[in-house]
């Protein structure tokens, strides 16, 4: 059964109601780049050359303010009549916000982060003697039998211990699995040897620009001393460097796939996302609820709100998952190392998503801290350890200061998203719908955690079986997410987010006679405003 309505004719709506209220003077298009200037100007002020001038110091927190004002604004009156361009619009300028406030206030942009890098030693004949010993000598250590207690010391502290490897069967994203995914990426010259060492802000500008945007970019931290514990730590052989730079690493050579086998991989997967989003759109564009008719209109589907739900949870993965296997095929693979150099080493892009088996061993608090992307973790604990640990000096493994910690880190999360809701056309409910699911997600988390440690103590805890516990774990989280998701669901529908197009190409649709090519219309335009600076691109969608 099909909708008497279409996407094209909500489209079409939706750019109608925005020609009036930009002829009307109630919102202002999107003008790139005069409405983006707060992440240049983030840019700009870490590119400073290194310099212990307090005025270089305390320049940050003008910067920020005037940041803050930017996004602001932005927020305030811009709008796009593209849905994914008007959500990101509030999206993008409150994470600038975050991530400048992690950036130059929580913490110290141009003193407190340092980069892994990779660099040629020569070594002499005795050094030479040992490479080979190296390469062919016990390699016990590289399968993780003789790795127990490694860590990797810094000057910030410790990166965290690897993760559990995720299985084929917990996830489609393809399985990084240690150590086989890092490999080399060059041949290592006969006279000397790659070393990989901690590399503060450069002095040099050429490396200083590279060293910043990729910190400025680098939301996960990957290979910086702040990478995070849902993200794979560096591999052994880059350890084992770290801590011994005098000594060439104990990697054996061509023990690991090459690009081309990380790009089959990758591009496997998209494929089968490709495909699976495909699925869902045509599933979604037979029930009104996902062409931002509300919640109240009919269903095609038996048990409407818990299918609307599961689609809802399904399109939201696979979009996402797919966007995120574009950088490894795309930087490591196509543009690879002859382009992009180190940047393009394989142990770069480790996975987004964690396998589901966190889930199962740790609930809720697996569900989002193990599972779920870890993108944006980074700017929430950091606003979490300033207000809990700067600010009310709470200790990190305390219960307040647990508590106080992941409250921040939910909220952040819930402002982020209810700003883009804001910014979408659709008729949506920021406050009630985003920045409510996600500011109750601690009560649930703690609340599982208390239970937990309740039934520990008491001893009960033993007495039940593993299964059964992973069993109860999985069915906390489901009942959690039906009780609290349709709030999140419900306005990423009435906001229109599903009338966007995932894929240029539809075979479902082309089958059934819709069409087989998907895009079109204008992408992006020029913008002429009543001052030079106002003039930019707006960017329409597809």
């Amino acid at each position: 059964m099909a909708t008497s309505i279409n996407a094209g004719q909500v489209i079409d709506r939706f750019r109608t109601e925005y020609d009036v209220a930009i002829a009307a003077g109630e919102f202002q298009p999107f003008v790139w780049p005069h409405r983006a200037l707060g992440p240049y100007l983030l840019i700009l002020y870490l590119l400073l050359p290194p310099s212990p001038s307090p005025i270089v110091y305390y320049a940050r927190f003008p910067l920020f303010a005037l940041i803050i004002y930017l996004s602001v604004i932005a927020t305030y009156e811009c709008r796009s009549p593209a849905v994914t361009v008007g959500y990101g619009i509030g999206l993008l300028n409150s994470w600038t916000i975050l991530w400048s406030a992690a950036l130059l206030i929580f913490n110290d942009g141009r003193r407190d982060y340092q980069r892994i890098e990779r660099q040629e030693r020569p070594h002499d004949a005795t050094a030479e003697k040992n490479l080979v010993e190296n390469i062919q000598g016990d390699t016990s250590a590289l399968d993780g039998s003789t790795t127990d207690g490694l860590k990797l010391l810094h000057p910030i502290g410790e990166l965290p211990e690897p993760e559990p490897e995720p299985s084929i069967t917990d996830t489609i994203t393809p399985t990084f699995e240690s150590p086989e995914v890092f490999a080399p990426q060059d041949p290592i010259p006969p006279a000397s040897f790659q070393i990989y060492t901690w590399q503060s802000l450069p002095r040099n500008f050429l490396h200083r620009l590279d060293f910043i945007l990729d910190l400025v970019t680098n939301f996960r931290g990957v290979r910086w001393t702040h990478q995070g514990p849902g993200t794979h730590p560096p591999p052994p052989h880059v350890r084992e460097s770290l801590t011994n730079p005098e000594t060439p690493p104990s990697l054996p050579p061509n023990a690991y796939p090459t690009h081309r086998t990380l790009f089959i991989k990758n591009l496997q997967s998209f494929i089968l996302c490709s495909l699976t989003l495909d699925a869902l759109k045509y599933l979604t564009s037979l029930d009104p609820y996902f062409l931002a008719q509300g919640q109240d209109t009919p269903s095609p589907f038996l048990f409407p709100r818990t299918t609307r739900l599961v689609l809802s949870l399904l399109f939201t993965y696979t979009s996402l998952l797919n966007i995120f296997l574009l950088a490894p095929l795309v930087l490591a693979c196509i543009l690879g190392p002859g382009i992009l150099g180190p940047h393009a080493s394989t142990w770069l892009y480790p996975p987004y998503y964690g396998p589901l088996s966190h889930v199962a061993e740790k609930g809720l608090a697996g569900l989002w801290g193990g599972w779920w992307h870890q993108l944006f973790r980074y700017a929430f604990e950091a606003a979490g350890e300033s207000i809990g640990g700067k600010l009310l000096g709470l200790p990190k493994k305390s219960i307040p200061g647990g508590v106080v910690r992941a409250m921040t880190a939910f909220t952040c999360s819930g402002l982020l998203h209810a700003c883009a809701s804001y910014t979408i056309l659709g008729k949506t409910n920021p406050i009630r719908n985003s920045f409510l699911f996600f500011a109750v997600q601690p009560v649930g988390i703690l609340t599982q955690r208390a239970l937990s440690i309740y039934l520990k103590q008491k001893g009960y805890r033993e007495a039940i079986p593993p299964w059964m516990r992973r069993t109860g774990n999985v069915i906390v989280v489901l009942a959690w997410c039906r009780l609290t998701g349709p709030w999140i669901a419900d306005e990423f529908a009435a906001g229109g987010i599903w009338l966007y197009e995932p894929l240029p190409v539809s075979l479902i649709r082309g089958i059934r006679g819709e069409g087989w090519w998907r895009w079109g219309g204008d992408w992006v335009r020029w913008y002429s405003g009543d001052r030079w600076w106002r003039n930019g691109l707006v960017f329409l969608g597809g």
